[in-house]
């Protein structure tokens, strides 16, 4: 940093190991949001893509935490790679937004960096058309208004840990802030298993926003799917008492389990084909392999 430059804070995962975090102006104390006390256990960051991946297999989430260097062909396969272009390519038109997206999407429309078969662009296509539906931009008065894909970072103080959040889009309606989650899925069928437990941030975010003691001024939870057949969009009130109870039994036990292991085992199965750090796993399951 030059003389004269402000001096910036940039809370992220490194709060965990920093000697200064007790102390620092731009990391939001949280004490109590992850439903745990107990600071016996190492200072650690958690996110719900800790919890996901620890959920399949414990080792996945700690190669992943260890930065060790993922296979690329899985990483990067074909339904996971159009997710990822439909979310950078709305990213990149909320970030620009001065109107709401609508239905006429350009043929040349995925992002550089991502490589689609033209069946995938033509669903990616489909995809945010229907987007164009429920755009949350249409809600918003200004610029000012949309804060897309924010870091945010706060301090647990009683599980002492570092709780990392990273949401699609947060947008004011004019009377409050809304937290707004993007899915995509190429199947036009709704799975049975509740949208807090499918996706623990969803749950991570309702907590937050029913806490008025964390001053964050949510006002509501929404879960967008798009779908090929169009687009779904549920909203999650933290103010209802069985939403607030469902979120938080859904992080303190994802988290618990998190909190507790010291060994992070693997546990071969079906899902070691779909994982990105198999390469490094001497127990992964291999086709014909007995597990």
């Amino acid at each position: 940093m030059d003389a004269g430059e402000p001096f910036v804070y940039r809370p992220g995962a490194g709060c965990a190991d920093c000697p200064f975090a007790a102390v620092c102006p731009a990391l939001h104390r949280t004490p109590g949001l992850l439903g745990v006390q107990n600071r016996r256990r190492p200072r650690r960051s958690w996110s719900a893509t800790s919890a996901r991946n620890h959920a399949i297999c414990p080792a996945r989430d700690y190669g992943r935490r260890q930065r060790l260097p993922v296979d690329q062909g899985v990483e990067r396969r074909l339904a996971a790679e159009r997710g990822r272009a439909v979310h950078r390519y709305l990213e990149d038109r909320h970030h620009a937004a001065t109107c709401p997206c609508d239905a006429r999407i350009s043929v040349d429309w995925v992002p550089l960096g991502f490589s689609l078969t033209e069946e995938d662009r033509a669903l990616g296509t489909t995809l945010l058309r229907h987007h164009a539906v429920v755009c949350p931009v249409r809600h918003t008065r200004s610029s000012a208004d949309l804060r897309v894909e924010p870091n945010l970072v706060f301090d647990d103080t009683d599980a002492d840990t570092v709780v990392i959040a990273k949401p699609d889009l947060l947008y004011h309606d004019g009377t409050t802030w809304v937290w707004r989650e993007v899915k995509t899925s190429a199947s036009a069928r709704r799975g049975t298993r509740p949208w807090l437990e499918q996706y623990p941030q969803l749950a991570l975010a309702t907590i937050l926003a029913a806490r008025d003691d964390f001053g964050l001024g949510f006002g509501r939870v929404e879960l967008e799917v798009l779908r090929p057949g169009g687009a779904d969009l549920y909203t999650l009130d933290p103010r209802t008492p069985e939403v607030r109870q469902h979120a938080e039994t859904v992080v303190r036990d994802s988290f618990g389990q998190w909190h507790d292991d010291d060994r992070f085992l693997p546990t071969p199965g079906l899902h070691c084909a779909d994982c990105e750090m198999s390469q490094w796993c001497s127990a992964r399951a291999t086709p014909g392999k007995e597990t």
